[in-house]
């Protein structure tokens, strides 16, 4: 899911039923209520915009509806027969894919009275998808830690799986300088870089070996997830975005669960031979609800205070910078609801329960009881 959009002089942000579009210093306002008070099937659930920059995608629990831009003139809505997790444009900007929550996905064709085809499935909750460049395979990834690629239009048959991760897999990209590889983020808090023809493993990136005081945090987190019933190894990775930064190297921006910064990687690659380093940890205020990475400038979304953030990445030599450049405030004359508080726990409930852990989780539970009070 992502809660902000951003091509080419247009960001999109959404708050609860609102959705703001900032273009060229003007302000456009979308709200989605069925009656006088706000229901849970009213929230946006996932905004996109598609490659040709001409259509917002609004994804409702039930409900796709498709605008124009920059004008958000209403031009499609497609009614959805599940509850739905991610929506993303096909290359065409014609057609729009969908990963309901039951684990299918659907293919519904803008401007066609089209009641959406199923194309392929998983067993598990689906995450994300994406189309590959080329159109040739549609990539989705699982709650079961699985990247699954399919051919496309024909999915059912099943190029290969990219299988290495521990925990959910919740974002997947193409590696912007080079599009022949795949790019993963998930609750394990790695990044992983793939073939995805042949589902090889080529890089890691392990975020949790970058995160001061650590142990602090991870302990934390534990606790909370100790009450779940569910072991944690590292701190899962909350958002992920990238863009190309030149020929040679792309720029990967980060957030993890709990920890006050977003971390910044330079990823390159020379000869199918990768290697990254952490360029700069940039600190927050507040965990932000979403960051963008658009050609060479990221946008973090602060949605307690309503504002957007723009940071301009620029380079010298062999140097990376990201330095502030403008401040948005955004639903200035909206009264949303203030008790929609925005936060980074309720990616807990996609960690699975180790059913087989559940004796060990009573004992220590136990233990816990039995302990004398200091």
């Amino acid at each position: 899911m992502s809660l902000m959009a951003v091509s080419d002089g247009i960001i999109a942000v959404s708050k609860a039923q609102y959705i703001e579009l900032y273009n060229d210093s003007k302000h456009a306002f979308l709200e989605f209520k069925s009656d006088s008070k706000p229901q849970e099937e009213d929230f946006v659930v996932d905004i996109n915009i598609s490659l040709d920059k001409k259509l917002l995608g609004v994804l409702l629990s039930k409900k796709i509806i498709i605008y124009d831009l920059p004008n958000l003139n209403q031009v499609e809505t497609f009614i959805l027969p599940r509850s739905t997790s991610k929506i993303r444009f096909d290359i065409s900007s014609k057609k729009i894919l969908v990963a309901d929550k039951t684990g299918d996905v659907l293919v519904f064709e803008i401007l066609k009275e089209d009641k959406g085809t199923k194309i392929l499935g998983h067993l598990s909750l689906l995450l994300n998808i994406l189309q590959t460049d080329d159109g040739k395979y549609i990539i989705t990834s699982d709650r079961d830690e699985k990247i699954r690629v399919s051919c496309f239009p024909n999915a059912y048959n099943i190029q290969t799986f990219c299988l290495g991760h521990k925990e959910f897999v919740m974002h997947i990209e193409l590696l912007p300088h080079a599009t022949e590889y795949l790019t993963s983020a998930s609750g394990d808090g790695n990044i992983k870089i793939w073939d995805y023809t042949n589902g090889k493993l080529h890089h890691t990136i392990d975020t949790y070996m970058d995160i001061k005081n650590n142990n602090d945090l991870k302990q934390k987190f534990s606790q909370l997830m100790d009450e779940e019933g569910i072991v944690i190894n590292s701190l899962p990775i909350v958002d992920y975005t990238i863009t190309q930064l030149n020929k040679f190297s792309s720029l990967i921006a980060l957030t993890v669960h709990s920890y006050m910064k977003i971390l910044v990687y330079n990823l390159k690659s020379v000869n199918k031979e990768f290697t990254h380093n952490l360029i700069l940890e940039l600190p927050l205020k507040y965990f932000p609800v979403s960051i963008k990475l658009h050609n060479l400038s990221l946008f973090v979304y602060d949605g307690i205070n309503s504002k957007i953030f723009e940071y301009k990445v620029t380079t010298e030599s062999e140097n990376i910078f990201i330095n502030l450049i403008r401040e948005l405030q955004v639903f200035e004359n909206q009264e949303i609801e203030s008790d929609i508080i925005y936060e980074h726990n309720p990616i807990k409930l996609l960690f699975k329960r180790k059913f087989d852990n559940v004796q060990e989780y009573k004992e220590r539970k136990k233990m816990r009881l039995e302990k004398p009070v200091s």
